[in-house]
C-alpha cells in the first residue's frame, strides 16, 4: 500500500506549483523566449533567442515548449508541462525495464520512484531544458531495444531506432552514440553473434538521417557559424575542462539522493546478478565515458538514472546488508527533517511548515525501506510550497516586462538593458532587449542605478544579478540581500 501511495504523491508533486514561478535564468529563459517566438513566427526550424541565432541545441526541446504554449497559453506551467510529463515517463520506462530484467513487481514500482524522486532528476523535471527529454529518449531507445532482443519483434527495433532519432533532435549525436555503445558492450559480453544482426546496419542510416537532418540543414544554411557551435558543443568539451576524473562519483552522493550512498554497494552486488547485467553496462558506460571527458556537468550522466534506479531498487528488495540499508534510511530521513527545520527558521517561514519534518521519522516507524522516499516527498513539498515562493517575492521580472509593455504596447521602441542582462526579460517584455550597446534616443532604457544619467527613472525594480541555476547560492543571496541591485526604467528622448 505504501508504494502505491508514494506513486500517487509523486505524480501530484510533479505538477504542484509547476507554473507558480517565473522563468529561471539564465538557462530556462533561452527555451521560453525562443519557443514563444517560434509560435509567433511559425518558424520551428531555426531557433532565435532575443533576436539572435541560437544553434547550440536541436529544436525538439523548443517544440515541446511550443506545444505546451499552444495548448495552455504562453505561461510558466505550459513551459514546464512536457518536461514534468516526460520525467514521469522516464520513471515509467525505468519500471518497465526493471520488470523486463527481474520480473519483480516491487522492484519495478520502486524503480519508478527512485528515478522520479532523485534530487537531480526531480529538479530538472521542473525546469525547461534538454536534459529530461534526452533522458527519456535514451531510456525509451534502450528499453525498446531490450524488449526486441528478448522477443525478436522487429517493430520494437524500428521504434528503438526512431526513438534514438528523436533523441538526436534533442541533443545531437550523443543520443545515438551512447545507446549504440551500451548495446554493443552488452552484446559483446552476452551474445556476440547478435552484433552481426543485419537489421542494425540497415536501420542505422535511416535513424541518422532522421535524427541529424536539422544539423545538415543548419550546416547548409548557416555554414561555419553552425559548424563552430556544433564542434564546440560536441567535441570541445572532450578536452576543455579541469574537473577530476572522479567528479561523478562525488556528485552522485548529492544528485542521486535519497538512495545515493546505497547505489554504490548496490552496483557491486549487481555485478553478481546476471539479470542486472544490462543495467550495469548502461550505468557504467555513462559514468566511464563522461568521466573521461574533461568538462563535467552533473546532468551529463542523468540518462543513466533509469538503470541506476533498477539496480538500487532490486538491491533494496533482494540485496544483502540490511543493517546498511537501515542505517542509511535513518541517516537520510534525519537529514531531510533537519534541512526542513533549518529552512523554516533560517528563512523565517510560517512555523506550520516545520510539521513536514515529522514525515521522515514517522515513515521510519512503518516503512523503513521506503522511508527515504517519504522524506524526499516531504522535502520537495517544502521546497515547492515554501522555499521557492519565498524566493519568488524577490523576483520582479514579470513586473518589469509588463511595465515595459505598458510604455510601448506595440513594441515600436528599441529597448536596452545596461549594467546587467536578465536573460528572461525578452520573454516577459516580448521583444528584443539590446545589451552591450549605447542607447539611442527614442528608446526604453533599463539601467542599473548610477550607470546611466541621461534620463530619470519612471520606476525602479530590484533585480538579481547572479545565476538562479545555482539555486542554493541564490537562496543564500536572497536571504542576505546579496547580488541584488536597483534598476530604473526610463524613456530616453
Amino acid at each position: 500500500m505504501a508504494v502505491y501511495l508514494l506513486i500517487v504523491l509523486s505524480i501530484l508533486i510533479y505538477f504542484f506549483n509547476l507554473g507558480a514561478f517565473q522563468v529561471w535564468q539564465p538557462n530556462e529563459a533561452f527555451y521560453a523566449d525562443t519557443s514563444r517566438r517560434m509560435l509567433e513566427t511559425k518558424d520551428f526550424i531555426t531557433p532565435i533567442y532575443n533576436g539572435e541565432l541560437r544553434l547550440e541545441k536541436p529544436p525538439l526541446t523548443y517544440w515541446l515548449v511550443s506545444l505546451g504554449f499552444y495548448i495552455f497559453g504562453v505561461n510558466e506551467f505550459a513551459l514546464r508541462f512536457f518536461h514534468a510529463l516526460l520525467g514521469l515517463g522516464t520513471g515509467l520506462l525505468s519500471g518497465i525495464l526493471a520488470w523486463l530484467l527481474t520480473k519483480n513487481l516491487k522492484t519495478a514500482l520502486l524503480s519508478f520512484l527512485v528515478v522520479v524522486l532523485s534530487l537531480q532528476f526531480f529538479a530538472n523535471a521542473h525546469y525547461a531544458s534538454p536534459e529530461i527529454p534526452l533522458a527519456f529518449f535514451v531510456a525509451l531507445t534502450l528499453t525498446l531495444w531490450y524488449s526486441y532482443y528478448r522477443t525478436k519483434n522487429t517493430a520494437l527495433l524500428i521504434l528503438a531506432f526512431l526513438s534514438s532519432s528523436l533523441g538526436m533532435l534533442v541533443k545531437g549525436p550523443v543520443a545515438f552514440v551512447m545507446p549504440a555503445l551500451i548495446i554493443f558492450i552488452f552484446l559483446l559480453i552476452e551474445d556476440r553473434r547478435e552484433i552481426l544482426n543485419k537489421r542494425y546496419y540497415l536501420l542505422t542510416p535511416f535513424a541518422l538521417l532522421l535524427g541529424l537532418w536539422w544539423h545538415i540543414y543548419q550546416a547548409l544554411v548557416n555554414g561555419s557559424q553552425f559548424l563552430n557551435v556544433f564542434l564546440s558543443e560536441n567535441f570541445k568539451r572532450v578536452y576543455a575542462g579541469e574537473d577530476p576524473i572522479y567528479f561523478y562519483l562525488l556528485d552522485t552522493l548529492i544528485s542521486f539522493l535519497p538512495y545515493s550512498v546505497l547505489f554504490f554497494p548496490a552496483l557491486i552486488w549487481a555485478f553478481l546478478r546476471k539479470e542486472l547485467r544490462f543495467a550495469v553496462v548502461w550505468t557504467l558506460s555513462f559514468f566511464l565515458v563522461f568521466s573521461l571527458i574533461k568538462q563535467k556537468i552533473p546532468v551529463y550522466v542523468m540518462p543513466a538514472y533509469p538503470a541506476m534506479a533498477v539496480i538500487t531498487a532490486h538491491f533494496l528488495m533482494e540485496g544483502p546488508w540490511e543493517r546498511l540499508k537501515m542505517f542509511w534510511a535513518v541517516f537520510v530521513c534525519s537529514l531531510f527533517s533537519l534541512v526542513i527545520l533549518l529552512g523554516v527558521f533560517y528563512f523565517d517561514l510560517p512555523k506550520g511548515w516545520a510539521l513536514l519534518s515529522l514525515v521522515p521519522p514517522l515513515a521510519l516507524l512503518f516503512e523503513k525501506k521506503l522511508a527515504p522516499l517519504f522524506g524526499a516527498v516531504a522535502f520537495y513539498l517544502f521546497l515547492l510550497g515554501a522555499i521557492l515562493p519565498y524566493l519568488e517575492v524577490h523576483r520582479h521580472y514579470r513586473e518589469l516586462g509588463s511595465f515595459i509593455m505598458e510604455l510601448d504596447p506595440k513594441g515600436e521602441l528599441k529597448t536596452y538593458q545596461l549594467g546587467h542582462f536578465n536573460h528572461n526579460l525578452p520573454f516577459y517584455a516580448k521583444r528584443k532587449i539590446m545589451r552591450d550597446q549605447a542607447p539611442e534616443k527614442g528608446s526604453i532604457v533599463v539601467f542599473e542605478l548610477g550607470s546611466f544619467d541621461r534620463c530619470t527613472p519612471l520606476k525602479t525594480f530590484e533585480l538579481y544579478k547572479g545565476s538562479e541555476s545555482r539555486l542554493f547560492k541564490f537562496m543564500l543571496d536572497t536571504k542576505r540581500k546579496k547580488n541584488f541591485s536597483q534598476f530604473g526604467v526610463c524613456l530616453y528622448f
